[in-house]
């Protein structure tokens, strides 16, 4: 079986290492205990194998921390202290809490128990006297083994299955844990701009806008069509080990084989051909990005995807041929210079970086639902924006009265006022009057939600 490439791999640690870890654990384990007289949760990942940190550990870490401090949150136990370490040996983290050491068990354990990714942590309880509750104290048997799912202590201590074996079987469970989420982002991205409502001359759940060929469930189909060929390429970022240029080439044939599975599942409709472009290179470099630097820096990411499609782009651009251009963007190009969702790819997609997702960062701090946060940034973008679906539909004076009926939605609260959203209802009406759809604009929305979902695999810093 190929051996696991462990990305941004931590430094293998040798038995003293360890010894020396735990004796540290007891002892911090003992003053926290002495201090606050409350039980004290430990959380940390059982890893086997020498090498104990790395990219995917880190996420899966990021990830049991939000699972811990959501369940705390929703059963009202307070945090009173909280600590996290990252050395060598591990990831650890020691929360204080203010409640009942039996009912913090049960949700650590539930937690544990919860899948795959679950059972890959270990989250021991102490109450306030120092004694270690147990699984038996809250009448649940031992724990399985990730391999066989026998109990996990007869597998340890007969030693039967090899490292390499559990290994590969941790660091499988934690990809999958990763590509699901970024299948989930995808998702989020695709479907949570098709169900924003309302929205001016695209299809939405209440009407198709100014489209006759398609509706809300013919973008439903499509998203389930092409979201499994997205995610291979993010998986072919991950995996990627050369440079962006060679990544950009070798997603053409990739993306090419997704338009086939959406025209399949759409009776030959153009549902996504734009976004499949445009969010498989986003998709694909943020995973690139991420196994490079442990990290989610949407901004970074777009600036990588400029650079990497500049010169192929270039060449594309240079072999049109200006007397007879084959397709509307080919036209657009020759007549008006206009470079559509190839310029903004070239540009590092500056309306995401600039509009869309600090807009979207702003009103997830502000709380705000998502429907009218997706609208609202669809405004956004739609007053300042060259939308290229406009222009190909019409022409460059209906793009500019377009762009100011839509800063005078925002100048009425837009989708954060009853007034605004009656706006909204009514700019639907004269698009669809029209024939006016802001397709590009709408793409440019699904790589933001997309990217400010991935952003949440990291530390909650923003």
């Amino acid at each position: 079986m190929k051996e696991p490439v462990i990305r941004l791999a931590g430094p293998a640690v040798e038995v003293p290492d360890m010894l020396l870890a735990r004796d540290g654990r007891a002892a911090a384990q003992k003053k926290l205990l002495e201090r606050y007289h409350r039980p004290l949760l430990f959380f940390t990942q059982n890893i086997p194998g020498p090498v104990k940190t790395s990219v995917l550990i880190h996420l899966g870490f990021l990830e049991g921390i939000r699972r811990l401090e959501k369940a705390l949150e929703k059963a009202g136990i307070p945090i009173l202290f909280q600590k996290t370490i990252e050395w060598k040996t591990g990831y650890e983290k020691y929360y204080v809490l203010d409640g009942n050491a039996l009912a913090i068990k049960k949700i650590a354990c539930a937690i544990e128990g919860q899948d795959r990714l679950g059972r890959l942590y270990d989250m021991d309880v102490l109450a306030e006297d120092g004694h270690k509750i147990s699984r038996t104290d809250i009448g649940l048997p031992g724990r399985l083994c990730l391999i066989c799912s026998q109990p996990a202590q007869a597998c340890a201590r007969s030693r039967k299955h090899s490292v390499p074996v559990l290994v590969r079987n941790v660091h499988r469970v934690l990809g999958d844990f990763l590509m699901d989420r970024v299948e989930d982002a995808l998702r989020q991205g695709l479907q949570g701009e098709v169900d924003a409502t309302p929205k001016p001359g695209l299809v939405d759940r209440d009407n198709p806008g100014a489209h006759r060929d398609m509706d809300w469930h013919t973008f439903a189909r499509s998203t389930d069509a092409i979201v499994p060929h997205l995610r291979q390429m993010g998986e072919k970022g991950w995996d990627w080990e050369g440079t962006g240029e060679a990544l950009f080439a070798a997603l053409r044939p990739m993306g090419a084989a997704a338009e086939k599975a959406m025209f399949r599942a759409t009776g030959n409709v153009n549902t996504h051909k734009g976004i499949i472009f445009s969010l498989g290179l986003v998709t694909s470099f943020t995973l690139w990005h991420l196994a490079r630097t442990g990290k989610v820096e949407s901004e970074a990411v777009l600036r990588e995807i400029g650079e990497a499609v500049t010169p192929l782009l270039e060449r594309d651009f240079a072999r049109i041929d200006r007397y007879h251009p084959h397709t509307h963007g080919e036209v657009l190009y020759v007549e008006q210079g206009c470079r559509g969702i190839r310029g903004e790819a070239m540009d590092g997609f500056p309306a995401v970086a600039r509009i869309a997702l600090p807009a979207l960062r702003r009103f997830r701090q502000e709380g705000r639902p998502d429907n009218e946060a997706y609208i609202q940034t669809l405004l956004l973008l739609l007053s300042q924006v060259e939308d290229t679906n406009i222009l190909s539909r019409s022409d460059a004076a209906t793009l500019r009265q377009a762009q100011e009926e839509a800063r005078a939605v925002l100048d009425r609260g837009g989708a954060f006022t009853p007034e605004g959203i009656q706006a909204v209802w009514d700019l639907n009406a004269s698009f669809v009057e029209k024939n006016i759809s802001p397709g590009g604009c709408a793409d440019l929305l699904i790589l933001a939600i997309f990217l400010e979902k991935m952003e949440g695999l990291g530390p909650a810093d923003r």
